[in-house]
C-alpha cells in the first residue's frame, strides 16, 4: 500500500483530525504494521473536519484501552515470534504509552487522551484496514503457515517491516522502522532500536595472535576455522562472522545474523570498507592510503586480492588487482606485481600507453574497464594488444574472488582478432571490441 499516514493523539473523543493532534510517529511509502496492534474493527471511523472540511479516514480508540490491546496482542503472539521481533514490538509500545500519558495536571480528567492512526490522503478502503488488524490475530490464534505468510505479503506491501523464519516457523523482525514508523520529533521518545550484542571483552593480545596465524595462513581453511572458535570464545565478531560464512547453509536466523555482522565495522577491521569477503575474510576492499597510515604493510593484506585504490603510488599495496583512475595507472613510475588492472574509464591514452611498459606492469594478464565509452575498443587499447597480445581485454567491474588468470596463447589471440572481422552473429558489425563486447 502506498501510505502517508501518522499515529498521533489527541487530547479528547471531541477531537479535529486536521489540527490539534500530536505527533507520535509518521510513515511515507510503507505501511507500519505494528501500528494495527492498538485497534480493532469497529475502531474504523471516516471523520470531517471542521478545519478543512476534508473527510479523514482513521482508526482511532482511547488511548489507555489502545496500549492494553496492543499488549494482549503482544503476549498472544509471543509464542510465535522471534525475540527480536518481541523486543521492538515492546519498545516501540513503551514508547506510544509514554507519549500518550497525561502530561499537563490541569488536564480535565474525563478528557482521555485518544490514539489515532490517520491515512488521510490514503486510499484505502475499510477492508484492507481491517485486513491489516485481522491478520494479526489470526497468526495469533494459528502461528506460522504459509498461507498466513503469502497474504502478510499482499496486505504489508510486501511485509513491511516483517519476515519469517520458515526454519523456527516464526515471524521475525525485517526493518524496525518499516515495522514501526519513524518517530516524530518529540525530545524525549526514542525509537524501537534492535538489541545489540555486547561490545568484545576480548584481551588485545591474545587477539593480535590468533590473528596473526589467520593471516600468515590465509589459503588454510582449517586453520581459519580453528582460529574463527578461539575469536569467538573472546567476544570478537569476526569469529562467529568466518564460521557463518564459511558455512555451506544457514538457517533463517543464522542468514539474519550473518547480515548483521555485515554491518559491524568490527568485521572489516583493519579495513575501513571492505567490498566483499570470501570464507570469512576479506578480498576486495577499498583504501584511501595516506602516509603513515597502520595499512601500510599490514599482514591484513594477506588474503586481498583487489583493492580500489587511491592515494600515493609508493604505498600500492601487492595484490593481485587494482583498480584505479588512469591518472593514477599513469604515475606509476616502479614495478608492481599486478596481474589484473581494472581502470575507472578508457579515455585516457596515457594510461593505455603505461599499460605496454613490461617493466611498470610485467605480471599483467587482463586489463578492464569499469565505463567504457563503447563496446568498441580505443585505438589506444588496440595498440596495447598489438605490443602485448597476450593480454586479455573485459569490459566492466570483476568479479571477486578473482578466477584463475592466464595470458592469452597466440592462437587464442588469433582467434580473437578473426572474431573482430567475423562477428559470431551478422548483426554484431565488424570491428576491434573489447573481448566480452559480443555478449
Amino acid at each position: 500500500m502506498g501510505v502517508t499516514a501518522y499515529l498521533e493523539c489527541y487530547g479528547s473523543e471531541t477531537f479535529d483530525p486536521a489540527s490539534g493532534g500530536t505527533g507520535l510517529f509518521g510513515t511515507k511509502g510503507l505501511l507500519p504494521p505494528a501500528w494495527f496492534l492498538f485497534f480493532d474493527a469497529a475502531d474504523f471511523a471516516s471523520v470531517r473536519s471542521k478545519h478543512d472540511g476534508s473527510t479523514y479516514s482513521l482508526l482511532r480508540r482511547p488511548a489507555s484501552s489502545a496500549t492494553a490491546r496492543a499488549r494482549e496482542r503482544i503476549e498472544a503472539l509471543k509464542p510465535h515470534i522471534t525475540p527480536e521481533l518481541d523486543a521492538v514490538l515492546r519498545s516501540f509500545l513503551a514508547a506510544v504509552e509514554k507519549a500518550c500519558a497525561p502530561r499537563d495536571l490541569g488536564e480535565l480528567p474525563g478528557g482521555e487522551r485518544v490514539l489515532v492512526f490517520n491515512t488521510h490522503r490514503f486510499e484505502s478502503t475499510r477492508a484492507e484496514l481491517i485486513a491489516c488488524i485481522g491478520w494479526f490475530d489470526a497468526f495469533a490464534a494459528k502461528g506460522y503457515s504459509a498461507r498466513l505468510a503469502t497474504r502478510a505479503e499482499s496486505i504489508f506491501d510486501p511485509c513491511d517491516g516483517l519476515d519469517f523464519d520458515e526454519d523456527d516457523e516464526k515471524l521475525d523482525l525485517g526493518d524496525p522502522d518499516a515495522l514501526c514508523g519513524w518517530p516524530s520529533s518529540v525530545t524525549d521518545r526514542a525509537p524501537p532500536v534492535v538489541p545489540k550484542p555486547p561490545p568484545p571483552s576480548a584481551d588485545a593480545g591474545s587477539l593480535d595472535a590468533i590473528l596473526a596465524r589467520v593471516w600468515a595462513h590465509p589459503a588454510d581453511l582449517a586453520v581459519r576455522l580453528a582460529c574463527a572458535k578461539e575469536l569467538t570464545a573472546l567476544g570478537d565478531p569476526r569469529g562467529e562472522f568466518i564460521t557463518l560464512d564459511c558455512a555451506e547453509k544457514l538457517t533463517h536466523r543464522q542468514l539474519k545474523r550473518h547480515e548483521q555482522l555485515l554491518g559491524d565495522k568490527r568485521v572489516h577491521h583493519p579495513f575501513s570498507r571492505v567490498r566483499t569477503f570470501h570464507q570469512g575474510l576479506p578480498v576486495a576492499v577499498e583504501w584511501n592510503a595516506t602516509p603513515g597510515d597502520p595499512l601500510v604493510g599490514h599482514p591484513a593484506w594477506s588474503p586481498v586480492e583487489s583493492v580500489i585504490f587511491s592515494g600515493p603510488v609508493a604505498l600500492l599495496p601487492p595484490v593481485r588487482q587494482l583498480q584505479a583512475t588512469p591518472a593514477l595507472i599513469c604515475a606509476i613510475d616502479r614495478p608492481v606485481p599486478y596481474v589484473s588492472i581494472c581502470m575507472s574509464d578508457d579515455k585516457d591514452p596515457a594510461a593505455w600507453a603505461a599499460l605496454e611498459s613490461t617493466e611498470l606492469f610485467p605480471n599483467l594478464v587482463e586489463v578492464r574497464v569499469v565505463t567504457p565509452a563503447t563496446v568498441w575498443l580505443p585505438e589506444a587499447g588496440q595498440r596495447l594488444i598489438a605490443r602485448r597480445p597476450s593480454v586479455r581485454l573485459h569490459v566492466y567491474s570483476p568479479l571477486v574472488p578473482l578466477p584463475p588468470l592466464t595470458p592469452l596463447t597466440a592462437e587464442e589471440h588469433a582467434a580473437r582478432v578473426a572474431r573482430w572481422t567475423n562477428p559470431p552473429e551478422a548483426r554484431f558489425a565488424e570491428g576491434p571490441r573489447y573481448d566480452n563486447g559480443f555478449s
